[in-house]
């Protein structure tokens, strides 16, 4: 008798096993990214006064708590929320999401330790860039 064996379905990388690379990525490395970040805006303060005036100070201000948010997100494992930027690509983020959340085997809400671990990661780069576009 001939035995074959079937090869699974592809997934995508989630995070559950705490040794991988992914659970370490979202685990420290993007918490770090996300602190050099803020610290970088908030070193530059004075450089966003002296170009944009109190303008640019209140951007700074918004984009620093925005990213304060998303760290705190990210290192508690909230829900992967949809983008409610006014960027091109925002239905594009979102619609996935909408696809993650009907998967039949998924838990409906999507997490940031329970999703894709590279969705996430370019996520969180996308909310950078949302943060830096806020007007």
């Amino acid at each position: 008798m001939r035995h074959t064996l079937a090869t699974p379905h592809a997934s995508p990388a989630r995070l559950a096993a705490p040794q991988s690379f992914a659970y370490f990525t979202i685990k420290d490395r993007l918490p770090q990214i996300l602190t050099r970040v803020i610290d970088t805006l908030h070193r530059h303060k004075n450089e966003f006064f002296e170009e944009h005036g109190e303008k640019g100070v209140e951007a700074e201000k918004r984009a620093i708590s925005f990213l304060s948010k998303l760290r705190n997100e990210l290192q508690t494992d909230k829900p992967v929320t949809p983008l409610e930027d006014e960027l091109p690509d925002a239905a594009l983020w979102n619609q996935y999401l909408d696809y993650q959340r009907n998967l039949p085997n998924g838990n409906g809400e999507p997490s940031w330790f329970q999703s894709p671990w590279l969705y996430v990661e370019c996520y969180m780069y996308r909310r950078i860039h949302a943060a830096l576009a806020q007007k």
